[in-house]
């Protein structure tokens, strides 16, 4: 590697130890507004700079660096910080339009009065803040915001209840009531001590025409494929976490090549071994590896787990970690990215982001049968059973009525209800939300209104855009803001924290995502089969592996499984839910007599229900 390129992978390498930011506000006039940064002496804290009045905190990598040092300066050797403060000297907060990279980034102008507080386009990056008053604090750890002794660590009882109704909380908000995140894309302007968050960054913004990109420009996507890939690469020896899927082998088969044309060691590849045939993909998994020439870790599911069990496992993980996981499988890649370390691996890549971005939207099919379109009906019901499987009348049944005309039908309903009967629409809103909320969740009855009330507003934000919009573009535009979507970066971000090794997904990478949304469905589906724009290149690159006809692999039964055999056990170990019911959020023997009730097979359509209150509730015990 030369000094040039040496220097680059340094700067790329971002720092994970907790950090805090406090912005003193001014309070009275004639009082200066300040910035100062905490953090463990010890430990690696992020870039600075600071040049007369302007003053900026970066932390996070910086893929253009050289082309911004171009064009603003410095040309001498500088940190990020130095990069991105030229930048914003020279055009203020368009720069933020101008850097790309997965960041948090905290810039303090003293002569406009103005700090800026800005994510990352899609949020990879973890940020959060608190206002104390006199103080707004800033940090990626929530843990390091709640130990402030300004912030209350009171939680957020109507996120935690919206959760059991799976009814997400709004993408701002986190489980704690004083800890609210950035979200991706945006930035928080404050102003004379006025606060505003607003979007600076939007694939595609709403009530604009997509600009789709034409058959001719579909060859761009290798190679954005490749930089996105690359970019995580530069940071490191990766460690891929590699299943026998499409998105984990396109990232692996990228990595190896360039790590073959720069002469950088070889990626590692890091599998589990699912126990259920339906979902084991063992061979496949073995077969890449020795083709593409990579040194392999193979380890058992249950093994990685650890030895008390799946749930167990995860539940103690969860009792540990600034926000409930998203999926009790955390541990067993937690521990294999351990095992990526212990041989070299600088940085984890995983393929998440591909089932979005790769894949087709079913909601194409209420597109296709609002302009009556039969031939693309038709084929993306053709598409959707030979990439999925399933029963073919099932598929159609989907295709045109849960994908297809039901959503038409409640647009068409709700958007004349609207303009003739208002009221009557709803009091129908709020007769669905009382028959979906379980009986069980919030007794409190202010804490029912609020969850009601939080029902309405997402329900209304959900219609707006569909018949405008599309319903396709609608369904993928909302990615931006979805506040699963923003938990699951945020554990991912949480687990290199704790690893010491950052874990990336270069599926969200900004430039290819901007690709990938705009590529038409006709080009995402070429060759009859979702995942076109890899599938077919993977296909070539390991003929005897089938990948032309793969099939999604799907872990709903494997799931199931676990939660019947491991859930009873784990009710019963915590004493069911002391610490939800001791907050209102649930009521203690209508929760008890359901789980019971889905443990002994009656209310089977129940049973994600269990991971759930048993999340939250080791979640919540130890802050009770």
């Amino acid at each position: 590697m030369s000094a040039r390129e040496s220097e680059q992978s340094a700067s790329l390498r971002p720092a994970v130890p907790w950090w805090l930011v406090s912005f003193g506000k001014k309070i009275e006039t004639g009082s200066r507004a300040q910035l100062h940064l905490f953090g463990d002496p010890d430990k690696k804290l992020p870039a600075s700079a600071r040049a007369d009045s302007c003053e900026v905190i970066f932390d996070g990598a910086l893929y253009n660096r050289a082309e911004l040092r171009e064009r603003v300066g410095p040309r001498s050797t500088a940190n990020d910080a130095e990069v991105v403060l030229s930048a914003f000297r020279r055009w203020g907060e368009g720069a933020l339009q101008k850097i790309k990279g997965i960041f948090a980034l905290i810039v303090w102008d003293g002569t406009r009065d103005t700090l800026w507080c800005a994510r990352d386009p899609l949020g990879v990056y973890a940020l959060f803040y608190a206002d104390a008053g006199c103080e707004l604090l800033l940090s990626t750890s929530i843990d390091a915001l709640i130990r402030h002794p300004s912030v209350s660590n009171a939680v957020n009882r109507a996120a935690l209840a919206a959760h059991l109704c799976h009814r997400w909380p709004k993408v701002e908000e986190t489980y704690f009531a004083a800890v609210k995140r950035v979200p991706p894309g945006h930035v928080i302007r404050v102003d004379s001590a006025v606060e505003k968050v607003s979007r600076y960054w939007d694939v595609a913004p709403p009530g604009t025409a997509v600009k789709w990109i034409p058959d001719d420009e579909l060859e761009r996507f290798d190679g954005l494929m490749s930089q996105a890939v690359n970019r995580c690469q530069e940071m490191g020896r990766p460690g891929i976490y590699l299943s026998g899927g499409l998105d984990s082998v396109s990232i692996a088969t990228e990595a190896v090549d360039y790590s073959r044309a720069h002469g950088l060691p070889i990626p590692w590849a890091l599998s589990l071994v699912f126990p259920e045939p339906a979902c084991n993909e063992e061979a496949v998994q073995r077969s890449v590896a020795t083709d593409l020439g990579l040194p392999q870790v193979l380890r058992r599911f249950n093994d990685a787990s650890g030895p008390s069990g799946v749930l167990p496992s995860a539940l103690e993980m969860s009792r540990t970690w600034p926000s409930p996981l998203v999926h009790p499988f955390n541990p067993a890649y937690f521990n294999l990215g351990l095992e990526g370390k212990r041989r070299g691996c600088e940085v984890i890549l995983t393929g998440s982001g591909g089932d979005e971005w790769l894949a087709l939207s079913p909601f194409y099919a209420a597109d296709c049968l609002r302009a009556l379109d039969v031939a693309n009906l038709c084929r993306l019901a053709g598409i959707m059973q030979r990439s999925y499987g399933g029963s073919p009348l099932m598929t159609m049944r989907r295709i045109l009525w849960r994908w297809g005309a039901r959503p038409l039908l409640r647009a068409a309903a709700i958007g004349i209800l609207q303009r003739v009967a208002p009221d009557a629409l709803r009091a129908h809103r709020r007769r669905r939300i009382g028959q979906a909320t379980p009986a069980w969740v919030a007794p409190d009855p202010s804490l029912q209104r609020e969850l009601s009330r939080r029902a309405e507003e997402s329900i209304q934000a959900s219609i707006d855009d569909p018949a405008s919009d599309g319903f396709y573009v609608h369904d993928i535009r909302g990615f931006r803001d979805s506040f699963l979507l923003a938990m699951e970066f945020e554990q991912e971000f949480e687990n290199g924290r704790r690893m010491g090794i950052p874990v990336l997904q270069p599926f969200w990478d900004a430039d290819l995502v901007d690709f990938l949304f705009r590529t038409p469905p006709h080009l995402l589906s070429r060759g009859g089969f979702t995942k076109g724009l890899v599938r077919h290149k993977l296909a070539r690159r390991f003929p005897k592996l089938g990948f032309e006809r793969q099939k999604k692999v799907l872990m709903n039964t494997f799931y199931r499984d676990i939660l019947l055999a491991e859930g009873p056990n784990a009710w019963q170990t915590n004493g069911g839910a002391p610490a939800l019911a001791a907050l209102g959020i649930v009521d203690a023997s209508g929760l008890s007599d359901t789980m019971a009730a889905i443990f002994a097979g009656t209310q089977q359509s129940q049973l994600y229900r269990v991971w759930d209150v048993l999340d939250l509730e080791a979640w919540l015990k130890p802050r009770g």
